[in-house]
């Protein structure tokens, strides 16, 4: 499958509701790092503990995004809580790293998820992405947002999205790599008899 192309199809799907991912995990994050929580209570957070705290301000936006955006609503199946756009789309949010990875404890099901295997309750053949955030550099506001397509223990393509003078726009940043390399298998259970 062609990277290019498999990322603008799944852009071009998320372009409709790509403003409310942003203002998720913008807000999320703000919400974070603002008045409601003291210096003194984020100082005693693990890495993990502010991961967890900002991924519940995303949940708790995401339902409300669902219900007041025509096409869109929440699914949980099973703890993964994913947002889906009019079954063509799924995107699930994370803390990531520059490339669009994130690194937590993965189940069985998150496994699958990112495998791009079928899933009870995940409408299928929709995208199934990561809507990540990274922090800045001082690690105290929003760095960037990435949308990702994981594809087993790697990520087929990344994308940053941007919010410049009101306007939610995305651009391609997927790492280059070596000739020989872009040949992807998106049938899980073939790929994973190789690995």
């Amino acid at each position: 499958m062609d990277r290019e192309e498999d990322q603008q199809r799944a852009m071009d799907a998320l372009q409709p509701v790509l403003p409310v991912v942003y203002d998720i995990l913008n807000e999320s994050v703000s919400f974070y790092f603002s008045d409601a929580y003291s210096n003194e209570a984020r100082a005693e957070h693990t890495d993990r503990a502010m991961a967890n705290c900002i991924y519940s301000h995303a949940e708790k936006r995401m339902i409300g995004a669902a219900d007041a955006t025509d096409g869109l609503h929440t699914i949980n199946v099973g703890g993964l809580h994913v947002l889906n756009y009019r079954d063509a789309v799924i995107a699930r949010f994370k803390k990531v790293n520059a490339n669009g990875k994130h690194s937590n404890y993965q189940t069985e099901q998150q496994k699958n998820y990112d495998d791009q295997k079928s899933l009870p309750g995940i409408p299928d053949p929709a995208f199934r992405l990561t809507a990540g955030y990274q922090l800045d550099d001082a690690g105290i506001s929003l760095g960037r947002i990435i949308i990702a397509r994981p594809l087993r223990r790697s990520i087929f393509w990344t994308a940053q999205v941007n919010l410049v003078d009101s306007v939610v726009s995305w651009e391609d940043i997927t790492p280059k790599r070596f000739a020989g390399m872009e040949a992807t298998d998106f049938d899980a259970e073939r790929a994973g008899r190789r690995g």
